[in-house]
Formats: C-alpha cells, structure tokens, sequence
C-alpha cells in the first residue's frame, strides 16, 4: 500500500478501510496488502463491523442483470 499503515483500525475510518477492499468489496489478504497476522485481524474486524453498520457495502452495485 502507498499510505502509512496506521496502528489502530477503526470501523469508522472509511477511507482507509476502503484501501483494503477489492473493487468488488472482497477484503485483500495479509499477503497483497502487507499487513502482519495481527493488523489483518484488526482490519477484517473493521472492515465486518462497518459492514455490519451499513458504512461499506458488503459488495459492489450489479451491473449486469441475471437471467
């Protein structure tokens, strides 16, 4: 990643909870974005808790339409 990593994630932190997810809302492994063990635990739970929250969209808007 090009930011600082910060030391403590907060759900309420969008911008950079949102450095971690892939355009369709899937979450980067530790092993893309450089985390360690511990700050991609941090960050998924983060992450699920703004979800959980309605801050981020579980996934991105369908474009296409199913048939």
């Amino acid at each position: 990643m090009s930011t600082e990593i910060p030391i403590k994630f907060n759900y309420k932190d969008i911008k950079i909870l949102k450095q971690f997810l892939t355009e369709t809302g899937k979450i980067i492994p530790a092993r893309v974005s450089g985390l360690s063990a511990q700050q991609q635990r941090k960050v998924t739970k983060a992450i699920k808790v703004a979800r959980f929250l309605a801050l981020i969209p579980y996934t991105d808007k369908q474009s296409r339409v199913w048939k």
